[in-house]
């Protein structure tokens, strides 16, 4: 009932400043956000064309609380593209300490790319730390992942969302942050496609929601010729890449363009795209 009072009811607008200050903080928030705990990222991985997945997984709560014993603990879950689970991956976490997951040590070769997420157990001293019952505190860190391209050149990215929350020191079961999908959203690049910069563009897509989506990319000339569009549909806790190769960018005959993507599930969940070049070198980045 709070929670149609507070969002949805006809009278939500116009009361919401008025309830704000009336209720409680945990009641403020979604029924999952009303506690402690944590809330994760969704991540892509691949381990081909010479390409490996390297996630530093840090106890960031060293930093938070570094006066406090926070030695921990943490898992990792791999999916692949589809959403269903590989494997799992169980670390000890020191103080001040970082926990190196390479994907392709952990996945079998008959798979190229999925998602994964991981957990960092709240550590004993910060449970028990006077800030948590003052306020429904979640800690969150957004993690940074490297696309390794034949063992020695590193591309770096950071996370974009949220995807799972997990209530106080849980290390098993989790909720999805986002309860229902939200309207499908179309996204445009800050950069346009120029020709002979590349010799291929990965548009990676995630799919953070319970539902089944589909999302499609469109390439156009400038001044709107479409020239280009393909589409997929992703499952929940799965991934896709709509690729712009050769032949496809070859379409632009050398003049300036941009692409297009409809359909995301997410408010923040923006694609990442990767680059490739002709020197064998490649680049990661959400924009």
């Amino acid at each position: 009932m709070l929670d149609f009072l507070f969002f949805k009811s006809f009278f939500a607008k116009s009361l919401r400043p008025w309830l704000r200050d009336k209720l409680p903080v945990s009641l403020r928030r979604q029924k999952n956000l009303r506690k402690f705990g944590s809330i994760n990222e969704l991540y892509f991985w691949r381990i081909d064309g010479g390409i490996d997945t390297v996630a530093p997984i840090q106890n960031y709560f060293s930093s938070l609380f570094p006066s406090l014993k926070t030695a921990t603990k943490g898992k990792v879950w791999i999916f692949d593209q589809h959403g269903a689970e590989i494997t799992t991956h169980e670390f000890k976490l020191p103080h001040q300490g970082t926990h190196v997951v390479r994907i392709g040590e952990l996945v079998g070769c008959e798979h190229f790319y999925g998602t994964f997420m991981w957990q960092v157990c709240v550590p004993e001293e910060v449970a028990r730390h006077n800030l948590i019952p003052s306020g429904s505190v979640y800690f969150t860190d957004r993690g940074y992942i490297c696309y390794e391209k034949n063992n020695c050149q590193p591309a770096f990215i950071h996370g974009v969302d949220r995807y799972a929350v997990f209530q106080g020191q849980e290390m098993e079961a989790s909720s999805l942050f986002y309860r229902k999908s939200t309207l499908a959203k179309p996204w445009i690049p800050e950069f346009p496609v120029e020709p002979n910069t590349q010799i291929q563009l990965d548009v990676i897509i995630l799919n953070r929601t319970d539902s089944k989506c589909e999302c499609s990319i469109v390439l156009y000339r400038n001044g709107g010729e479409k020239i280009y569009e393909s589409a997929t549909n992703i499952s929940p806790r799965g991934c896709s890449v709509l690729s712009l190769d050769g032949p496809i960018l070859r379409l632009l005959e050398n003049e300036t363009g941009y692409f297009m993507v409809t359909g995301l599930p997410t408010t923040w969940g923006r694609p990442a795209i990767m680059r490739h070049f002709n020197s064998g070198a490649i680049s990661v980045m959400h924009c």
